[in-house]
């Protein structure tokens, strides 16, 4: 197991997640609903590697499984973590939106 290359992975990932909901604060419902969705695969992939890679550590070492396990569930974090966000930047635009026309 590459741990450093792991870690620097989900590092990235990171990253990318504060760009993405940085870039959708700005972006219009229609954006933002196709990023929701896209983070919503994102997450389900996540998941679906970590139970996958779960399967498959009969073979491994313990510690050295846990410790891959650990890191998917961090990926799964970042990718629910960046949904969350991207429903909270979309459920604020259309509260704004809802009480422009309020007040139009």
């Amino acid at each position: 197991m590459d741990f450093p290359a792991q870690v620097d992975e989900l590092q990235q990932r990171v990253a990318a997640t504060k760009a993405t909901v940085q870039a959708a604060a700005t972006e219009s419902r229609e954006q933002l609903r196709q990023r929701i969705d896209q983070a919503q695969q994102d997450a389900k992939d996540a998941q679906q590697r970590a139970e996958q890679r779960a399967d498959q550590a009969t073979d491994a070492d313990w510690a050295e499984a846990n410790a891959a396990d650990t890191l998917d569930y961090a990926e799964w974090a970042v990718d629910n973590a960046q949904l969350s966000m991207l429903d909270a930047i979309d459920a604020r635009a259309y509260a704004d939106q809802l009480a422009k026309r309020a007040t139009t």
